[in-house]
């Protein structure tokens, strides 16, 4: 009777706990709000067969088309473009998306992993894209363009990799650790809890504060809620998960030896990887990759003068002529949503408004840059 009686308490005890995890789960969700696109373009969604993709197109139709491919991270999203789309519209047709899992796009309870990413960037290359492109990818997102590059090349004009990690040029083997990782994380209440801690707004903070600005009084408020508020979207951290737990990683050493058109690799002086490195590593993979090291980022954010806006934008500009010059190698929308709110209330409903514009200049490794592509892809 003692154990029987030790047994229904311990019961009770777990379910009550388990019972407040999932009441603050739901609260955090609810009042983080939705999003609002900061993005002054059309806005479109691609049917895929996992989910609706977001995206938003600006520029002449006649021009060549440029795709922006945003890094992995809590709270990733299109939204590390903003700086950029108005300067490069002007002689591109930008499409910048939300990819699978972030942003506007739908957040599937699917298990992502590279091959989810790889197929929907080809797919949303051949059914919308539907001709040889530009296409920049920052961080994680250059593993996944590299190996649909290298399946169908037709599609690829050129490709900018704004601070790719090395590591994607080497074989990742599955640990037993990946799998506890992805295995809790999975769980739904305990899981959603364990995440609500890893992109809290102290975590998000932080984060920048490690990796992402020189100047830690740039990580306003305002960018930090953003951030947040994204990150918090009803089915974000599914996505997250495989992120996480490492369980996108891939290899794509052989592809990138294979890759036929140009391609320019950026990193900068202050990256978290140091550009030896980096230029070590894709070099000897393929001799034909242009690595640029960008150390005016180092500049840029000690001049208070300049703006996030109009550093990156010349940045920008003498990428594309690094990209325009570069050989080809010898080796074989629903209606404004996507801003975080302020905390203002509107029809009794959060609403997160965008941050307001600041003087930032971001170190290049950053989860979310404020454009690193405007130092690489500028044009004048």
């Amino acid at each position: 009777m003692k154990l029987a009686g030790k047994l229904v308490t311990t019961g009770l005890a777990i379910g009550g706990v388990l019972g407040t995890l999932s009441v603050v789960n739901r609260m955090t969700e609810t009042m983080a709000g939705e999003i609002d696109t900061v993005l002054r373009g059309e806005e479109r969604r691609y049917p895929w067969k996992y989910g609706d993709m977001f995206y938003e197109v600006k520029g002449d139709r006649d021009a060549k088309p440029l795709v922006l491919l945003h890094g992995f991270g809590p709270g990733a999203s299109s939204f590390e473009w903003r700086k950029n789309i108005d300067a490069l519209s002007t002689q591109f047709r930008v499409f910048a998306v939300d990819l699978l899992g972030f942003g506007l796009s739908d957040r599937t309870a699917i298990d992502y992993n590279s091959q989810v990413f790889t197929d929907l960037i080809g797919d949303f290359m051949r059914e919308v894209i539907g001709k040889p492109a530009v296409v920049a990818a920052h961080g994680m997102a250059c593993a996944f363009v590299i190996a649909d590059a290298y399946r169908h090349p037709r599609f690829y004009d050129r490709l900018v990799l704004v601070a790719p990690p090395p590591f994607i040029l080497r074989e990742n083997t599955a640990g037993p650790l990946r799998g506890v990782v992805k295995f809790a994380l999975r769980l739904p209440i305990i899981g959603q809890s364990i995440y609500n801690v890893l992109a809290s707004r102290t975590a998000i903070r932080g984060y920048y504060d490690r990796q992402g600005y020189h100047n830690p009084g740039l990580i306003t408020d305002e960018l930090v809620e953003y951030v947040y508020t994204s990150a918090h979207q009803p089915g974000s951290r599914y996505a997250m998960v495989s992120f996480l737990s490492n369980a996108l990683a891939v290899d794509v050493n052989e592809a990138t030896a294979r890759l036929q058109m140009p391609v320019v690799v950026v990193t900068g002086r202050e990256s978290m990887f140091s550009p030896v490195e980096v230029s070590d590593a894709f070099k000897r993979v393929n001799a034909g990759i242009d690595v640029r090291t960008l150390a005016s980022w180092r500049a840029l954010r000690l001049r208070s003068s300049v703006t996030e806006g109009d550093a990156t934008t010349q940045g920008v500009r003498r990428g594309m002529r690094f990209v325009g010059r570069g050989r080809r190698n010898n080796t074989r929308r629903p209606s404004n949503r996507h801003q975080p709110r302020s905390r203002s209330q509107v029809g009794g409903r959060a609403i997160c408004r965008p941050p307001e514009r600041a003087t930032i200049k971001a170190h290049p490794t950053t989860l979310h840059p404020p454009s690193p592509l405007r130092n690489v892809m500028g044009f004048s």
